[in-house]
């Protein structure tokens, strides 16, 4: 009876020790826990971005709309582009934006045109030739690139 008494007092305890083991949280094991918080990071393009001089583009699917600018903060081409009606709130800003990887997008984005005579002018508009996209691994800033050059570096606000 008393070696019954002891097997039955360890196979509660080993039940006790197993459920609490189970029920801990290791903290970084969540399905799309990639920055370690427990927490799920967007490592979608939908949302808005916005650059350094107060541009903000609206994804949703592979297409960026242009949704607010700081016109203030805008270089003199790209406001001679707005006066003029080339570029305006609601245009498409970002097109064909493919996934290309894990964190990483091929697309086209909307250029303003001029002549090399009158930099400050806008001429019109056109698509350049494919850019890519590619956001840090905390699904916060996106980085655009044509070759190896820069183009811009792009801030998720919602």
């Amino acid at each position: 009876m008393k070696n019954a008494l002891k097997l039955i007092g360890i196979i509660a305890l080993v039940a006790v020790i197993g459920f609490s083991l189970a029920a801990c949280d290791t903290g970084g094991d969540d399905v799309g826990d990639t920055d370690g918080t427990g927490g799920t990071v967007n490592t979608s393009l939908d949302g808005v971005w916005e650059n350094s001089v107060g541009m903000q583009v609206t994804i949703s699917g592979s297409t960026g709309i242009l949704s607010a600018f700081i016109y203030a903060n805008l270089n003199a081409v790209s406001q001679s582009s707005i006066d003029k009606g080339f570029m305006k709130v609601g245009n498409q800003f970002w097109r064909n934006l493919t996934s290309t990887g894990n964190l990483t997008w091929s697309g086209q984005e909307a250029m303003v045109q001029f002549a090399t005579s009158q930099p400050n002018i806008a001429t019109g508009t056109t698509w350049s030739n494919n850019r890519t996209f590619t956001m840090s691994a905390d699904g916060q800033t996106l980085k655009i690139t044509e070759g190896t050059n820069t183009i811009g570096t792009w801030t998720r606000k919602q």
